[in-house]
């Protein structure tokens, strides 16, 4: 009786802590099947809570089905992982691991520098043909933050800005956080296309809701007035 008790009453710490870890176990085996994953890389501590909690627990049920007591460094160690899944989740559920809230970082950025081009643009009539200028530029808006889009091994990839000749010359397997920058000759006009990541962690061009191409594009009116300092005109 006293067994069958026992048995229990770590069944129960051990879905405890299994039900706080399983998530970044499910990140875990996702994050290895696809190129890229989003959001913060599994947190280990629950990564072996979890392993913990399932070992021991499977030592206590083979020896109970035995007819045997498990020794009580296995119950030590059950007790054990779920104070450490405890400990790991005092931040609560991660978040950000979505393929939705890294598009969303990578076109803010898109959007900001596109945002001060276009009013530099409008303010003297040109832009940077230089690649030089624009990665300070996207310095500035990142403050030198990188994607939330990681490789399998959790490296976060990097905001990348890459001229190309053409619109037609992008690269199709370009990483995430690539962005794609065709300035016209004299620097009149420019267009900027942005890359993120798709549901199955590979890159996926940002797009607008009815699935064409987004496109952020900046071209000089000589019949707008310059915009006021801090402005943006419209785009």
């Amino acid at each position: 009786m006293l067994r069958v008790l026992h048995g229990a009453i770590f069944a129960g710490f051990t879905a405890i802590t299994l039900v706080g870890g399983w998530p970044e176990v499910v990140h875990l085996v996702h994050s290895q099947l696809q190129p890229y994953n989003a959001g913060p890389p599994p947190r280990l501590a629950l990564l072996v809570a979890v392993v913990m909690a399932g070992a021991s627990m499977a030592v206590i049920l083979v020896r109970s089905v035995r007819g045997r007591s498990a020794p009580l460094h296995w119950s030590a160690l059950i007790l054990g992982a779920l104070a450490l899944a405890t400990w790991g989740n005092q931040e609560g559920a991660a978040t950000g691991r979505t393929a939705d809230a890294a598009n969303l970082r990578i076109l803010r950025v898109a959007r900001q520098l596109h945002g001060r081009t276009v009013s530099e643009l409008q303010a003297h009539g040109e832009v940077p043909e230089d690649v030089g200028s624009w990665e300070t530029a996207l310095a500035q808006v990142t403050q030198g933050e990188p994607t939330s889009v990681r490789t399998r091994s959790y490296r976060a990839l990097p905001f990348r800005l890459q001229k190309v000749d053409s619109p037609e010359a992008i690269p199709a397997e370009a990483p995430p956080g690539s962005l794609f920058l065709y300035v016209m000759e004299g620097g009149g006009a420019y267009e900027l296309h942005a890359v993120g990541i798709s549901p199955k962690g590979e890159p996926w061009p940002l797009r607008e809701p009815r699935g064409e191409p987004l496109v952020f594009r900046g071209m000089f009116n000589p019949e707008l007035p310059p915009p006021a300092e801090g402005e943006h005109p419209p785009h």
